[in-house]
């Protein structure tokens, strides 16, 4: 077994309501984003945030994974994994995938800087983001910017070193329940 499918598969546990590692094309994450939306929480503004979650992250994983596969003639897509978990009080939403090593250190300082702001401050610096060019991949550069915001939460991240210098980046946020 390679290193990481080993890093996939440290990512389940228990209480597991969603787990799925593969290609996040359009049509999975239809499935996925449905199943969300109206079966996790018998609270709709739960289920409403773990779904505005799920979509920031897995787009994450969709356009900027390293690791990419064909979805059909012109179109490739990122792979990754995706587990909800579910606890007492809150359920914790994880998702990992592959990244280049010059990503890892922007991804490690945009973190950081998202978990020391305020809500005001993520707020603002939102703001910011949103007038500055589009990334490479299409991206405003607000993705975890709104997944703290949404989770009312800190965003939990680690960076694991794999052998051929690119790294699993692994990124997980609390969804309280209400």
């Amino acid at each position: 077994m390679d290193g990481k499918q080993e890093i996939y598969d440290s990512m389940k546990g228990h209480n597991v309501h969603i787990s799925y590692t593969g290609v996040f094309d359009g049509q999975i994450l239809s499935v996925i984003a449905k199943n969300i939306e109206y079966s996790l929480s018998q609270d709709p503004i739960v289920n409403k945030k773990m779904f505005k979650v799920f979509l920031e992250l897995a787009q994450n994983i969709s356009y900027y994974s390293d690791e990419k596969l064909a979805v059909n003639k012109h179109e490739e897509s990122g792979v990754g994994t995706i587990t909800i978990q579910e606890f007492k009080n809150h359920f914790v939403f994880a998702t990992g995938n592959i990244i280049s090593k010059v990503d890892t250190e922007k991804i490690e300082r945009k973190c950081k800087k998202i978990n020391s702001l305020t809500r005001e401050d993520l707020r603002k610096f939102k703001r910011e983001q949103r007038k500055l060019p589009a990334g490479a991949k299409g991206g405003g550069n607000i993705g975890l910017i709104q997944v703290a915001l949404t989770s009312e939460n800190p965003i939990d991240y680690k960076l694991i070193p794999l052998e051929d210098g690119k790294h699993f980046y692994i990124i997980a946020t609390k969804v309280d329940k209400f």
